[in-house]
C-alpha cells in the first residue's frame, strides 16, 4: 500500500505568510489550480481521506471528482491548533509571544490554551493514519490519498523516519505537494515534497 500524503493547496493566508492552524480558510484561485494539477498527476486512487478543514476538503474534492470516489473526513487529520497566534506572521508571533513561541518551538511536549503541543498532534495523526491503513488493508486498497496540513504531515513523517519530533522544522512541505509513504512490514518514506506536477507545462 502507498499513502499519498498531500498538503492542501494555497490559501490567501499562505500567500501572506500567516499562521492558520484550525482557522477555516478556503483555497485561493492559485490553490484551486494547484489542486486540479495535483489531481491530474495521480494515476490511481482507491480511497481519499481528508482533514475537515475547507482548504483540505477543497483540495480533496478535485481528486474525488477525477477518480469518482467519496471523501472520508477524518477529524484527527486537522492542523495543529495554534489560535494564540492565528493570523500573525512568524515574526509577529515571535515578537508578541516570545516565551511561548520559544517553548513551543523547542519542546514538542509544550502546550497551553490556544496552543496544541506537537506531541499531541503527532499522537493523534499517527493513530488516525494507522487506523486508515488497517481499514484500507481490509478493503484491498493499494493507493490511499490523505489530504492534510504541513505540521500534521511533518509530525507523521518524523514518526515514520524515527526522528525526534523537533526535527520537523528541518524540512518543509509546500502547498499541494505530494509525499509518499510505502507500507510494507513497516512504513517507509519513498518521496518527499514533490511539486513537479505544479510546474507550468
Amino acid at each position: 500500500m502507498k499513502l499519498y500524503l498531500i498538503r492542501h493547496g494555497e490559501t490567501i493566508w499562505n500567500e501572506k505568510g500567516l499562521w492558520q492552524g484550525i482557522t477555516d480558510v478556503s483555497l485561493n484561485e492559485k490553490g484551486k489550480e494547484q489542486a486540479r494539477k495535483l489531481a491530474n498527476s495521480l494515476e490511481r486512487v482507491d480511497a481519499i481521506y481528508s482533514s475537515p478543514l475547507k482548504r483540505s476538503l477543497e483540495t480533496a474534492e478535485e481528486i474525488a471528482k477525477r477518480f469518482k470516489k467519496e471523501i472520508i473526513v477524518e477529524e484527527d487529520l486537522r492542523e495543529c491548533e495554534i489560535s494564540l497566534w492565528n493570523g500573525l506572521t512568524v515574526e509577529e508571533a515571535i515578537r508578541e509571544y516570545p516565551v511561548e513561541f520559544k517553548k513551543w518551538s523547542s519542546d514538542p511536549n509544550f502546550g497551553m490554551k490556544g496552543l496544541e503541543s506537537m506531541r499531541n498532534v503527532q499522537d493523534r495523526v499517527v493513530k488516525a493514519i494507522m487506523k486508515i491503513v488497517s481499514q484500507e488493508r481490509l478493503n484491498g486498497s493499494e493507493n490511499v490519498v490523505i489530504v492534510s496540513h504541513s505540521l500534521s504531515l511533518r509530525a507523521f513523517i518524523c514518526w515514520v523516519l524515527g526522528l525526534p519530533l523537533y526535527l520537523h522544522r528541518n524540512f518543509k512541505l509546500d502547498n499541494a505537494s505530494i509525499s509518499v509513504v510505502e507500507i510494507e512490514s513497516k512504513p517507509r518514506l519513498v518521496l518527499l515534497n514533490d511539486t513537479c506536477h505544479l510546474k507550468e507545462s
